[in-house]
């Protein structure tokens, strides 16, 4: 079986409390027992890169480009940066950054300031309208998930919802 494929996980599984409150009668203790869950790897990550694509084209007020998209959420996450360091976190060119900023600067998303160290660079700062549009943007999104699962059946939105820590933690992982 190739390892993309399937991969079992082990999980640990919970026993039944007995009328003392500890485990039943018979029965191992939680982290004694080992159950392997086949997990389709290629049907999860697939499923993932296509909701989080079409989760992320969900905008408020016209297209962005992921890459526009990735610039604003970096200057809000991580306030004014220099067009190379925007560059380097995109892994694009200086070039294609400094057209990515041309665009994002007509639209009054971002503005353009001199460094105040550095009188040979300059800082791309996130604008009010920048701000409104991520926000704009996060709620369009927001409502545009929340319609795809009120079209679930009550299981699968109950898995889902037993999903999301396991996720949450597979995204913070390194």
């Amino acid at each position: 079986m190739p390892a993309e494929t399937a991969s079992p996980v082990a999980v640990a599984a919970v026993p039944e409390s007995g009328a003392t409150g500890g485990p039943a009668a018979n029965e191992p203790a939680a982290d004694d027992v080992d159950i392997d869950i086949d997990i389709d790897i290629a049907a999860l990550r697939a499923a993932v890169l296509v909701l989080a694509r079409r989760v992320r084209q969900q905008v408020a007020g016209g297209e962005i480009s992921s890459t526009e998209g990735a610039v604003l959420g970096h200057l809000g996450r991580c306030g004014p940066m220099t067009p190379g360091q925007l560059a380097r976190a995109e892994h694009v060119q200086p070039p294609s950054m400094t057209r990515v900023i041309e665009l994002l600067e007509r639209r009054e998303f971002v503005r353009r300031e001199p460094h105040p160290t550095d009188g040979r660079q300059i800082l791309v700062t996130r604008t009010a309208a920048g701000d409104a549009f991520v926000q704009a943007s996060k709620q369009v999104r927001s409502a545009w998930l929340r319609e795809r699962i009120d079209q679930l059946d009550p299981a699968e939105r109950q898995a889902l919802a037993g999903a999301t820590e396991a996720l949450s933690r597979l995204a913070a992982m390194p």
